[in-house]
């Protein structure tokens, strides 16, 4: 009695301390977090947007809007989106494959792949023998947004990964490799174009046939074309002057790797389950590459102390794996919570939306907490802003103009000195706010061309309205003092 009472005791305890909390949902949390996904597409402006969530043994999918609001598309688990840098996560799956395989490794020097390949740092040629694969893999290459984003060309053409790698030539480093953590999206474009040059097959070619049809991803797109063919693909958006419209974004085909390949919220729920190891009939060679994937780089976390893995980015513990992405029409956010056998992929055809304060208020809705609601998004608060700025500036431009034609002379009392003074002061101020916002995306990383196409126009227009108010009140000026 005494020993059936002893494994009774033993029994509890391992049941409390190893058990990890599932989330069975019921019916008001399923209507909780519809009622929250339709609330984001209504105040962030998406036409439309998809979630898929793994629960337990549970997957369950949740749309909301219209993947194309023209042709009265609605939003499905089929609906397919661009996954804009959660593309990342399959490129590194795909290295890491590649070093399972042993044909590469990832403290080999880049210069054994792509010996063409050669960057600069303070001015000095960079030993290149020291920068790695996993330099790339981690973002600790010294290849940053802020300093060559604007490099990545547009086009489409079977050569533009090359292209869009060679823009690196000669590249000034931001800082000594391995020194610190920065995200460069360019990163993992290098990556993949090591993958066509080890495994001798395009890029496109090899993740469809080695990673993708392997892990039974069928409904994961390397190409528009397929995408498109299948009728499932949404229309992106571009939200101005509140107003969602739809924006068919430049092609940055040799950005594919880094974050343009296309996929569902049912192939998303698949490729969560690989990342928590539940997924059913994925090969062996898959289990430690998907593993590996997860360990961060943990000499240099980032500025919210997670550590970057192959696509990943993670805490300490390996308790969040997460990735979010932003293309110039699309978003996505996965989290994925793997001790508590929860995860999050969550597809929306705008840039504008607060994924990470979606999913995790679709998260507490689960834990029991049903009243939550949706927060706008930092760029979509800034982009309301400046919309509003356009507006008043382009007002008070026009009525000074006005006033400056039916002019009284009320000043004839002022000085000539005086006179000559304001009007200095005020066209040096225009000619001053003129050079400010023609170099204005440089401060930001940008040139002229991809301000266009990644920034709303409403900082554009906000930019320009300045400059004519200020021209205006000029104008004004000067009338008044003659």
């Amino acid at each position: 009695m005494k020993k059936t009472f002893i494994t009774l005791i033993e029994i509890l305890i391992l049941f409390i301390v190893f058990t990890r909390p599932t989330y069975a949902i019921r019916e008001e949390q399923s209507e909780a977090i519809q009622k929250l996904l339709d609330d984001a597409c209504r105040i962030s402006g998406a036409p439309g947007m998809s979630i898929s969530i793994i629960s337990g043994d549970e997957t369950l999918y949740f749309s909301s809007g219209y993947a194309d609001c023209e042709r009265r598309l609605p939003a499905t688990k089929n609906t397919l989106y661009e996954l804009a840098s959660v593309s990342k996560a399959f490129t590194g799956t795909g290295i890491l494959l590649l070093e399972e395989q042993g044909l590469l490794s990832m403290t080999d020097p880049i210069q054994k792949y792509l010996p063409w390949l050669n960057f600069e740092y303070k001015g000095e040629p960079f030993d290149m023998q020291s920068l790695t694969l996993n330099h790339f893999l981690h973002h600790t290459s010294g290849i940053t947004n802020r300093k060559h984003i604007q490099d990545i060309p547009q086009g489409s053409s079977e050569d533009m990964l090359q292209k869009t790698v060679e823009t690196l030539r000669r590249a000034e480093l931001e800082f000594s490799p391995g020194e610190r953590y920065k995200y460069g999206t360019i990163n993992y474009d290098v990556l993949g174009l090591v993958i066509e040059v080890v495994s001798g097959k395009s890029y496109e070619r090899f993740m469809d046939e080695e990673v993708l049809k392997p892990l039974g991803l069928y409904h994961t797109y390397l190409y528009e074309e397929d995408a498109q063919s299948s009728g499932q693909l949404a229309q992106g958006y571009r939200s101005s002057f509140f107003i969602a419209s739809p924006y068919d974004a430049p092609v940055y085909a040799g950005n594919k790797p880094a974050g343009y390949i296309i996929s569902s919220s049912e192939d998303m729920a698949r490729w969560m389950k690989i990342q928590m190891g539940i997924a059913e009939d994925v090969p062996d060679l898959f289990k430690g590459v998907i593993e590996k994937s997860h360990q961060g780089n943990q000499f240099v976390p980032d500025d919210n102390g997670m550590y970057y893995g192959a696509g990943w980015s993670v805490d300490a513990d390996i308790t969040i794996i997460e990735h979010g992405g932003v293309n110039p029409n699309f978003s996505t956010q996965v989290t994925i919570f793997p001790n508590e056998k929860l995860a999050f992929s969550l597809l929306t055809n705008n840039a504008h939306t607060n994924n990470i304060n979606l999913v995790k208020g679709i998260k507490k809705i689960l834990e029991g907490d049903l009243t939550q609601s949706y927060r706008r998004s930092t760029t979509q608060l800034w982009e309301i802003v400046l919309s509003s700025v356009t507006i008043i500036f382009t007002i008070l431009a026009i009525t000074f103009f006005i006033l400056g034609l039916v002019r009284k002379k009320r000043n004839k009392q002022k000085s000539v000195i005086k006179k000559r003074m304001h009007i200095s002061a005020w066209l040096t101020a225009t000619i001053t706010i003129l050079i400010i916002s023609w170099i204005f995306p440089k401060f930001i990383g940008y040139d002229w061309s991809t301000l266009l196409v990644w920034q709303p126009y409403s900082l554009i227009t906000a930019l320009i309205s300045l400059v004519i108010l200020s021209a205006s009140i000029t104008w004004f000026v000067w009338q008044v003092s003659k």
